[in-house]
């Protein structure tokens, strides 16, 4: 199983975007909840001070800051708490009362600085403690600190937002684990929808998507898929009917009409003949021209005889070497064959060699007298190239995207003859083998190059 595929699908980002929002959430519930649990903690905090301050106060010990020091030192209880400090600084900035390690020189100016007329609720931080309290200020110019260490209490109940967010997380990556198997199985359904439709296109219209009519979007999918390939196969078979029959019922009344001529033309003159052989020659170029038409609907839909074998490219192209080896000599062309002797593929071995064929016929067509035709073939790890170059005037970029459309031809000299299907015919067979035409300039010519996966 590929994961780079599963990662890339719609239903895995689906689940992802989900999980990322619940990340979002929790790291937002962490601070919240952090938040809120400090708020009830200094609330709580304050309340216990202040309700020690009312004792405090009750006892009139808020005028001096030696006779408070002195009363607490009597009435400090047995069950005191770790965490609870009480601090009284006299106007000079000397701790009379409470640790004096926990407050240093720089904390009792920051202290007197806070002095106000009313008491204050303050938060004072030293290396190992966070003191929170209230300061109130004594009449004879003292200090008296009450305040509690919260740091242990932050610490107890930080555990509850990481908890939460612990299950949230946890929540998140269930998220990610149950929908693997979706995007797994949803993945799995559109590799095989891709999978029918490439088979459909390479020629194989009795193929259909397959599916469960249990209403989801896929299946839904998949049958309107069905539809349209079973619908597109229908018309394309009544019209390759409509054409065979066409070309049947034309195809007999003008080999009729050629026997006829051909009959004729023997009580004729010598001007008579020359006319009727022309009309001889016109009637098998209108045959031909059907002839390729139904060649080329039958590529094009894949209805053509075919079978994939392994062969060698050099013996393919040697045989098409051999084969215009004559017609190149008759128009004074050399025809040269540059490859090495091992390069295999899978392909019809007929179909590509005529593909050769009309490759090397329109290089002849357009190559002018004394100059080189040279056939050649590169091999890659996924792909065999065969290239077909001439030193002729070539084609312009421009005309390079249309010369392979049905009777597209650069030129309309009488002594060219054809239909503009040939490179048409070359184009569909090398899509029938999942290949590729490209046409490159030879400076000067042209270099077409047919390749097969």
């Amino acid at each position: 199983m590929q994961i780079k595929p599963l990662l890339h699908s719609s239903s895995f980002r689906q689940a992802a975007t989900i999980a990322f929002i619940c990340l979002l959430i929790s790291s937002a519930a962490i601070i919240i909840c952090d938040n809120v649990l400090n708020r009830i903690m200094k609330s709580h905090v304050r309340g216990m001070i202040f309700e020690n301050l009312e004792n405090q106060a009750l006892k009139g010990l808020f005028n001096h800051s030696t006779q408070l020091a002195h009363q607490l030192r009597i009435e400090s209880p047995i069950d005191h708490r770790k965490d609870h400090f009480i601090f009284i600084i006299n106007p000079n900035g000397n701790i009379l009362y409470g640790p004096q390690h926990l407050i240093h020189r720089q904390q009792i100016d920051v202290l007197q600085q806070k002095r106000s007329v009313a008491p204050t609720v303050l938060s004072l931080k030293t290396l190992d403690h966070e003191l929170f309290g209230l300061l109130v200020p004594l009449t004879d110019g003292g200090l008296y600190f009450n305040a509690y260490d919260i740091q242990p209490m932050i610490q107890q109940t930080r555990i509850i937002p990481l908890m939460t967010g612990a299950g949230l997380l946890a929540i998140q990556l269930m998220i990610l684990l149950i929908s693997f198997p979706f995007s797994l199985h949803n993945l799995f359904r559109v590799n095989h929808i891709i999978e029918v439709l490439t088979q459909y296109a390479q020629g194989k219209h009795d193929v259909r998507v397959n599916y469960r009519n249990n209403g989801d979007e896929f299946g839904q999918l998949a049958r309107e898929i069905n539809l349209v390939l079973g619908r597109t196969q229908t018309l394309m078979e009544e019209v390759r009917t409509i054409t065979s029959h066409v070309a049947h019922e034309l195809k007999t009344p003008l080999t009729r009409l050629q026997h006829k001529l051909i009959n004729v033309s023997e009580s004729l003159t010598d001007k008579e003949l020359t006319e009727l052989e022309n009309a001889i020659k016109e009637t098998e170029q209108i045959q031909q021209l059907f002839r390729s038409i139904m060649r080329l609907s039958e590529v094009e839909t894949g209805q053509v005889s075919h079978q994939k074998n392994k062969i060698n490219a050099y013996d393919i192209l040697y045989e098409a070497y051999e084969y215009y080896q004559p017609l190149a000599e008759l128009y004074n062309i050399q025809l040269k064959l540059s490859a090495s002797k091992k390069h295999y593929f899978y392909a019809d071995k007929i179909l590509i060699f005529q593909a050769i064929s009309n490759l090397i016929d329109n290089a002849i067509k357009y190559a002018p007298e004394s100059q080189t035709i040279t056939l050649g073939i590169k091999s890659t790890p996924n792909k065999t190239l065969i290239s077909v170059s001439d030193q002729g005037k070539g084609i312009r970029d421009a005309d390079k995207q249309t010369v392979t459309k049905r009777f597209k031809r650069l030129t309309h000299k009488k002594e060219v003859f054809g239909h503009g299907l040939g490179l048409t015919l070359v184009k569909a067979i090398t899509t029938l083998h999942n290949g590729e035409l490209t046409l490159e300039n030879n400076h000067p010519g042209l270099t077409v190059c047919l390749s097969v996966n």
